[in-house]
């Protein structure tokens, strides 16, 4: 049995156009000078802002940003946790390698460290828009502990609120100076060398309460938590008891005031 097929000369005509037709390439692809910096998300430079990229400078990191619907419900889902709409003060990501975890990350510091100086363009509209708060974006402020550049012998550098820079070792001490620099570290009885135990919830809620001074709200980012847990954990067994008491101290305090939020995330 044999099998034809037909086509008629008067089917539609596609109008579809070749990609390259309807999009311009950027002018560093054509010349093969992409750098990695470029477009590889690093949480950890856009919070200290050294290099220059289209992740650091929020114009354009929104111009080249797509508000998809779980982006712009993530944020809304923060900043209203912000704005003490929500009672819900923990949001943990867990995405696929290359799914876009760091890229979210980075839009909430852009759309809560200075909102005010945010551009008026459309992705940023639509980020407005899907919140729905007539006060506007609440302003926050940020700390971002980025765990594998937290290295187990040099630590990390980090800034404090007034841009004062510091090379800390426990992930507490990262915490406390992007907080409230100085202070912070004094609430966590840090003189000279770091403590090794995590702070308890009371000694947590000092801390963000001190924070919480100038700006009411609160927000901390957490990224690669399990790289260094792995890492450490390897060097000394007791990293699993301390790190599983400074989670539960603030996660704790994070349920109370509702101006506070942090969120982890995961691979």
């Amino acid at each position: 049995m044999g099998h034809s097929t037909a086509f008629g000369d008067n089917m539609a005509r596609t109008t579809t156009h070749a990609w390259h037709q309807v999009m311009a390439l950027r002018a560093e692809i054509l010349s093969a000078e992409l750098s990695q910096k470029q477009f590889a998300a690093d949480l950890h430079d856009v919070m200290l802002g050294d290099n220059l990229g289209i992740y650091h400078d929020p114009q354009e990191f929104f111009a080249l940003t797509y508000p998809t619907a779980r982006l712009r419900d993530l944020v809304r889902d923060v900043l209203w946790r912000l704005a003490g709409k929500s009672e819900k003060a923990v949001r943990q990501l867990y995405l696929t390698f290359g799914g876009g975890k760091t890229h979210s990350l980075v839009t909430l510091v852009h759309l809560m460290r200075d909102p005010e100086s945010l551009p008026d363009i459309p992705s940023v509209q639509q980020f407005r828009s899907h919140c729905g708060l007539p006060e506007g974006l609440p302003r926050a402020r940020v700390a971002a502990v980025v765990f594998d550049h937290l290295d187990a012998e040099q630590g990390m550098e980090v800034c404090a609120p007034d841009g004062s820079r510091r090379r800390l070792l426990m992930p507490w001490s990262v915490l406390a100076w992007q907080l409230a620099g100085d202070a912070g570290l004094k609430v966590l009885k840090v003189d000279g060398a770091e403590r090794v135990s995590p702070p308890a919830t009371n000694v947590m809620t000092q801390l963000l309460e001190l924070a919480r001074t100038e700006i009411p709200a609160v927000l901390i980012l957490f990224d690669e938590v399990l790289w260094f847990a792995r890492t450490m954990v390897d060097k000394a067994p007791a990293w699993t008891g301390r790190l599983k008491d400074f989670l539960h101290s603030l996660t704790a305090r994070a349920g109370y005031p509702r101006s506070g939020a942090w969120a982890p995330s995961q691979i």
